[in-house]
């Protein structure tokens, strides 16, 4: 309705038809059924509202069943070539649906000329007619396609309470509204401007955003020249055809302008993202365990050296599974593989409420820091409830059933220790496991760090407990 009543003129000839872009998009994006209710729909529609135009009653029918001709003949081959809910301004599927457009458009012309000339017996010049025709109908898909499945995307893909940046918005309002006041004037050649402002909105909005920008310019501009007003009007007062033919490329040269930049910005946002997408990948993979998904070692340092710099208090729990090669051997690394995983899996959810940093620093070894003021006994404590919450249970693998021990060593590091160096804090931890496995392993150590380590490297747990195992 808005197009027939305000784009077309007073002989009924429009600039661009792009009410078939809804029944194309419904062919692309809706199942048969209800894709042919929504043809149907339109067809009527499109008759009721021809016949307040300027044409005749069979040249109203001709119209709109050839409206339904065109989107049934463009339909399958756009899903074939450009497919159903894609952006059809990326190169390829663009340069695919204007040749399908075009071809289509050409078609649907040559039938409809063919029939107001035989059965019509129309006397108008027969080239110039089918040249308006094909451009109308191919520049209506073209204008109108891509913005209605833009906008059908982002509704099947919307997020509620979603806040974008205004700056697009506003871009959007300023170029139709600089649209509608430079073809206002008919002896202005500022309406050039146009261009400026929708490749600017080209490199700040979404292919949505502009899409539906360039739509909006192009049926008021198209409404404007149809009722005589703006500069393409005044090149070509008497003649419709002309004035139609005229607007015509400056609409596609919109298009095309806005469309290529907004691919280009598209194209290098989306390079940017992956870049950073693969730098976050890197980082990851620097810094993580690629069987358990912990952090490293070298994490594991570094935030130990962040917390020592700071003054943070806390303790280093370094944790080793026995006899985890007897598993390996006997049912195979990959249900080594299955403890490691669901070892790790234990130990982040019974630390999950204390903040702590969970490392695997290599084979069955796993470290843990836990920020917090420790007493002696709160840190034996700690160890005992760390220990049963990993070991009592026996873990659930694909070959059944399976319980395993492991050896722990603690130490403890107070905000005054901010001179050491944190392999000297790991080196205690260290050493307590070691005297938890000396002292038949399946329990834990803890260092002290009031009697200090004697000179040959080790030190004498000042506490140890063994749990009792699984």
């Amino acid at each position: 309705m808005v197009t027939r009543f305000l784009c077309s003129d007073d002989e009924g000839y429009t600039s661009f038809w792009p009410p078939n872009a809804v029944m194309l998009a419904a062919l692309l994006t809706l199942r048969m059924r209800l894709a042919a209710c929504v043809l149907v729909a339109c067809f009527l529609l499109n008759l009721l509202v021809n016949r307040q135009s300027a044409l005749s009653p069979p040249e109203s029918l001709l119209a709109c069943v050839l409206n339904v001709f065109l989107v049934v003949l463009a339909a399958p081959f756009t899903r074939r070539f450009c497919g159903a809910m894609t952006n059809l301004t990326r190169p390829r599927r663009f340069v695919a649906f204007t040749i399908i457009a075009v071809l289509a458009a050409a078609v649907e012309a040559g039938a409809g000329t063919t029939f107001e000339r035989v059965v019509l017996d129309d006397p108008s010049e027969q080239l110039g007619e089918w040249l308006q025709w094909v451009f109308c109908d191919a520049l209506g898909l073209l204008l109108a396609t891509p913005a209605m499945l833009s906008v059908l995307r982002y509704w099947e893909g919307r997020k509620p309470h979603r806040n974008g940046p205004a700056g697009p918005v506003i871009l959007s309002v300023v170029s139709v509204v600089l649209a509608i006041f430079l073809f206002s004037f008919s002896r202005s050649s500022f309406f050039l401007f146009t261009y400026p402002v929708l490749v600017l909105l080209a490199f700040r909005a979404s292919a949505g955003q502009v899409l539906t920008s360039i739509f909006f310019v192009s049926v008021f501009t198209s409404a404007l020249t149809a009722h005589g007003l703006g500069p393409i009007a005044r090149l070509s007062p008497d003649g419709h055809l002309m004035r139609a033919a005229m607007l015509q490329p400056y609409l596609f040269s919109l298009f095309l302008t806005a469309v290529l930049v907004s691919n280009a910005s598209g194209e290098n946002r989306r390079h940017t993202n992956r870049l950073s997408l693969m730098k976050q990948h890197l980082e990851y993979a620097a810094t993580h365990d690629s069987l358990t998904s912990l952090i490293n070692r070298r994490r594991l340092r570094h935030i130990l050296v962040s917390l020592l710099v700071e003054g943070s208090p806390g303790a280093v729990f370094l944790i080793d599974i026995d006899h985890f090669k007897q598993i390996n051997d006997s049912l195979g690394h990959h249900i080594g593989d299955e403890v490691l995983k669901a070892f790790s899996k234990r130990m982040v959810d019974l630390l999950a409420c204390r903040n702590a940093h969970i490392a695997r620093l290599g084979g069955d070894e796993f470290a843990a820091i836990v920020p917090g003021h420790f007493t002696h006994e709160m840190l034996d404590v700690l160890c005992s409830s760390f220990a049963d919450g990993l070991l009592l249970q026996p873990y659930i693998l694909s070959c059944g059933e399976r319980s395993v021990t492991a050896s722990i060593g603690a130490a403890f590091f107070h905000a005054t220790d901010a001179h050491l160096q944190p392999g000297e804090i790991i080196r205690r931890a260290d050493v307590a496991l070691y005297q938890a496995k000396r002292a038949g392993r399946n329990g834990y150590c803890l260092f002290s760090a009031a009697s200090g380590p004697p000179s040959h490297g080790q030190a004498d747990p000042a506490d140890h407990h063994a749990t009792t195992g699984p």
